[in-house]
């Protein structure tokens, strides 16, 4: 196997240990008021990896030589190297209270965004105040 190949598999080795499922979609945290709420979010990963020989070409040992460098007696030296990156932002929360699904955002870009994520609450208020004022179809029949 080729150093650089090397680098490569224990760097996304290392990768695999650090992300999970958990860190796109946090624990559940469950509220004295019986809510749950679920943290969400975006995950960015970047990853380089490169290596080569350079030098001065020296001469390998019979221990050194695998079986598909037996001919092969003089090498440079290698070096390598891999850098991983990885940013976590967090997106929204969802609040989960009597089987009422809610999404927060964790930022919001305009007042729109605060008006589209508030307008089903605002509908179904205003529902229940008209159906308040309404009177009763009983009580009408009795007048």
């Amino acid at each position: 196997m080729h150093p650089v190949e090397n680098i490569m598999r224990t760097t996304m080795e290392q990768l695999k240990e650090m992300v999970d499922v958990n860190t796109v979609i946090g624990k559940p945290i469950l509220t004295a008021g019986e809510t749950m709420i679920l943290p969400v979010s975006r995950l960015s990963m970047g990853f380089i990896s490169g290596g080569g020989e350079y030098g001065q070409k020296t001469e390998r040992t019979p221990i050194q030589k695998s079986s598909d460098e037996m001919g092969e007696c003089m090498r440079y030296p290698f070096t390598g190297a891999a850098v991983a990156g990885m940013t976590i932002t967090p997106m929204a929360f969802l609040s989960v209270n009597n089987g009422s699904v809610k999404v927060m955002p964790a930022d919001y870009d305009t007042t729109f965004d605060r008006a589209v994520e508030i307008l089903p609450e605002i509908i179904e208020t205003v529902e229940q105040a008209i159906a308040r004022t309404k009177p009763c179809a009983s009580e009408s029949e009795q007048e």
